[in-house]
């Protein structure tokens, strides 16, 4: 490597001794300031020479780089100027994917989840069936999941997960979504998985409303399922309410 660097340090899993078998290698690298923008530039050279690489990603966040080994290992390297910045301060709960502001607690996050469901049961849900537009609803699956993990994390009061999303969430709640109808690009697969995964959140967070102080929005319910009755003929008033 060249001169000008200050620390070179292992993060990530590795350097807080929880990595496995399956995970990435993070390096930290600290230069000194006035050294930092060259050493940057040169990150090909000095990458070739820790290691073999099939793909590297030329700097993002404009200070880390992607790689690949040619052992198939992810290796990122995060380069910074004289010092390493201060972790940032963020409202701890991100819900679904969608939602571009976090939540300071999990009762604000439960009521965002709750009410962004209900919502696009009321709306998207029925105008993606009735378009036809069944891969773009598989797209947005990823987005009702986080809402529906948004509710298991006030059901136990967890903590947000991490990469390792076992050690959160219960064996009982993963085998609740284990059960749920597979997903595939067709009008009754998308409806009865997005139906089977709503059912879950609402019967599983309305009992919670009281402990965290809030009121159910009962007006919202009650006009999703008229609607998904009234377009879908699907009749919901055993659980959507």
């Amino acid at each position: 490597m060249p001169g000008g660097l200050d620390v070179v340090e292992l993060a990530g899993s590795v350097a807080a001794g929880t990595a496995d078998k399956w995970s990435d290698l993070d390096l930290h690298v600290v230069t000194l300031t006035e050294h930092h923008d060259a050493f940057l530039a040169d990150w090909p050279s000095w990458l070739a020479a820790i290691t073999p690489t099939v793909f590297a990603r030329t700097p993002i966040a404009p200070f880390i780089i992607s790689t690949v080994t040619a052992d198939g290992l992810t290796f990122d390297v995060a380069v910074f100027a004289g010092a390493e910045p201060e972790p940032v301060t963020r409202s701890a709960y991100m819900v679904g994917s969608l939602s571009r502001r976090g939540f300071d607690t999990v009762g604000d996050a439960l009521e965002y989840a709750v009410a962004e469901q209900l919502r696009g049961l009321a709306g998207p849900f029925i105008s993606l069936v009735e378009r036809e537009e069944h891969m773009r609803h598989l797209a947005g699956m990823p987005h009702l999941l986080g809402l529906l993990t948004t509710v298991f994390l006030a059901e136990t009061g967890a903590a947000p997960p991490g990469k390792h999303w076992n050690r959160t969430f219960t064996e009982e709640q993963r085998s609740a979504v284990a059960a749920l109808p597979p997903a595939r690009a067709t009008r009754d697969d998308i409806i009865a998985f997005g139906l089977g995964l709503a059912n879950l959140l609402v019967t599983r967070a309305r009992p919670l409303y009281p402990r965290y102080d809030l009121t159910w929005p009962s007006d919202l319910a009650s006009v999703a399922a008229t609607r998904l009755q009234d377009w879908l003929g699907v009749d919901t008033q055993g659980w959507l309410h």
